[in-house]
């Protein structure tokens, strides 16, 4: 099919071809009235008698498709035998050009493309309508850098009778799931399609290459190689991707949202409280006032004195009658001390292991604990100093 730009088509003028794939190729056009851009997808088939009914069937499905991360379809029609949608612009272009093949995303923007793309398909298949062709090249960018999902012409094209029984295998083979090969997609068929993405985003290739038989081949029975030797990733991370990869579609996750909502959990599994509150607890070259040991027996709060001799010393001195001075007499009230800041410290303590389950509010009480640890040793601090000046003014009292 040569190149159809200056054709008209419905309300129409082509004006430049924008993209091209195995099923349909992809056009910039002007309405003739309007003057507004759209994008024609022109199907690479020719239609007749049942098979144009059967189109405007399925294609009605499609463009019922309302959501914020769905390209609309605007218009459809058969011209001339020639089967086309009409769809909204998106500007952006699509993902594969803004992140060429080989480029390698920080783990942040990846889960939010994927939280954006699995809202769309699951939206879709809530509608029963499977994409069978995820990839980056299907991604597109809108006006306001969201994504959008397009291209479901696979879904459209697999109704149709010229179609049906003469290709089963539909999709692009380096991110088709191994049911997919056998003729027999489903909603984790989409799913595992992402996961190939998120591979491919975070390692900076995909998991499998060759040809279409060896990409059958791999996708169907090998193992995926670990992401964690080619991405600075967590364990929980690459578990979430490596499951949604399961040969099985009954291994994945139960939906397309559950896995997005999985690996953003992962992602954040690590709040950044945690590893301040674990180098607090165990980093020795910290004071000794922010060492745990306070739980155990109160730190050495009490200021240190000066070298010289004290006045008291020396006033005993020039009488002849120096002495040992006797021991400091504690303030009844420093235990007390003591076991309420143990106590609260504890409670704290528990409150965020009971919270564990909760990454965010996980995070805020291993900051408040920090945060009240440091006031209650301020506290306590403060309390020693009060107790040795009043033991300090009470011998001076007694010497004169």
């Amino acid at each position: 099919m040569g190149s159809r730009v200056g054709e008209i088509l419905g309300n129409y003028r082509l004006i430049r071809l924008l993209g091209e794939g195995g099923f349909a190729e992809v056009y910039l056009g002007e309405h003739l009235h309007l003057g507004t851009m759209a994008a024609l997808k022109v199907l690479r088939t020719t239609l007749s008698g049942e098979e144009i009914e059967a189109f405007r069937r399925e294609a009605r499905t499609i463009a019922r498709l309302d959501h914020p991360h769905i390209v609309r379809v605007l218009d459809y029609d058969v011209q001339g035998g020639t089967p086309f949608l009409v769809m909204s612009f998106a500007p952006g272009g699509t993902l594969r050009a803004v992140h060429p093949r080989g480029s390698r995303l920080a783990l942040s923007s990846v889960v939010n493309y994927v939280t954006q793309v699995a809202e769309a398909l699951q939206y879709a298949h809530e509608n029963r309508i499977i994409h069978r062709d995820i990839k980056p090249e299907n991604l597109l960018v809108g006006r306001n850098n969201e994504v959008l999902l397009s291209y479901f012409g696979i879904a459209l094209l697999t109704q149709s009778s010229q179609l049906h029984g003469t290709q089963d295998v539909v999709g692009t083979a380096a991110y088709m799931a191994p049911e997919q090969f056998r003729g027999k997609s489903c909603t984790a068929s989409d799913q595992y399609a992402l996961a190939v993405i998120v591979y491919e985003w975070l390692a900076g290739e995909r998991p499998f290459s060759g040809s279409f038989v060896e990409l059958a081949s791999q996708h169907m029975y090998a193992s995926p190689p670990p992401l964690r030797g080619q991405a600075a990733i967590s364990p929980a991370v690459e578990r979430e991707v490596l499951k949604a990869l399961g040969k099985d579609p009954g291994q994945r996750f139960g939906s397309v949202r559950d896995f997005a909502a999985s690996l953003e959990q992962a992602s954040r599994a690590l709040s950044p409280a945690l590893p301040v509150l674990g180098r607090f607890w165990a980093d020795p070259t910290l004071g000794q006032a922010a060492r745990p040991t306070v739980l155990a027996e109160p730190p050495p709060f009490a200021v240190q004195r000066p070298l010289a001799t004290p006045p008291a010393q020396q006033i005993q001195a020039m009488d002849g009658t120096a002495q040992e001075s006797p021991p400091r007499p504690r303030s009844r009230r420093t235990p007390i001390v003591r076991g309420v800041c143990f106590g609260l410290l504890l409670a704290s303590i528990l409150l965020w292991l009971f919270t564990f389950g909760s990454a965010t509010l996980h995070g805020w009480l291993a900051g408040g604990i920090l945060l009240f640890l440091v006031l209650w040793i301020a506290a306590y601090a403060d309390h020693r100093r009060a107790t040795e000046t009043r033991s300090s003014r009470e011998k001076r009292k007694g010497l004169f």
